[in-house]
């Protein structure tokens, strides 16, 4: 497991901020989205596996305001470009262009506090994976349990039953259930399963 995730903590990537100003290259390469509510420690996985910043440095973060984007695209293995979107974002303001940032989409990651009360950000996650799938049915949908580092292994497993037991209600409930299959990984930032959970991911793309 560990070989696996070894190389993508070796890349550099090249940083923007917002989504303008678009370059040939940047079209064709596949995105990861980021997302999630505010707090649920989106931009300190953001920081830690592209930036190499060390995990208690991110205790000084500020909630992201703005979409930043990031570009892998020094290895000939696999470029994708990662997108991290700030928490209050609203995928059903008019002014979000749904097919702009899920057209052409290879994977939408959906962060969520598992140390906080998830029941808003499951009810945001079925929205988010609803509306990203019913504009390119080929997105991948991956869930970060994240936080897990304060929880005992019993909880852990507890948590990642009930997440995901939810979720899958949720979208039974909107008729989508077989439709849309997400995936679910226990993370944290203070362990290499940040690193495994993003390496899977990617090689999905």
């Amino acid at each position: 497991m560990m070989l696996r995730c070894i190389w993508i903590q070796s890349f550099s990537f090249s940083h923007r901020n917002g989504i303008a100003g678009k370059s040939e290259e940047e079209e064709v390469l596949p995105k990861i989205l980021l997302m999630g509510l505010r707090r649920s420690g989106k931009s300190s996985i953001y920081k830690v596996v592209f930036h190499k910043m060390s995990p208690t440095e991110t205790l000084f973060l500020e909630s992201t305001s703005k979409i930043a984007t990031e570009d892998v695209t020094n290895s000939s293995f696999v470029q994708f470009s990662v997108w991290d979107f700030p928490g209050q974002i609203d995928i059903f303001d008019p002014s979000f262009n749904a097919e702009a940032i899920f057209g052409g989409c290879g994977a939408l990651v959906f962060v969520i506090d598992a140390q906080d009360d998830y029941l808003e950000a499951l009810s945001k996650l079925n929205m988010t994976v609803t509306r990203a799938y019913r504009t390119n049915p080929d997105i991948k949908c991956e869930v970060f349990i994240h936080k897990v580092d304060g929880l005992s292994d019993d909880t852990k497993m507890e948590t990642q039953r009930d997440i995901h037991q939810k979720a899958t209600d949720e979208l039974a409930e909107s008729g989508l259930e077989g439709q849309i299959h997400l995936t679910f990984y226990l993370t944290s930032i203070y362990d290499h399963s940040i690193f495994e959970a993003f390496s899977k991911v990617v090689q999905k793309l």
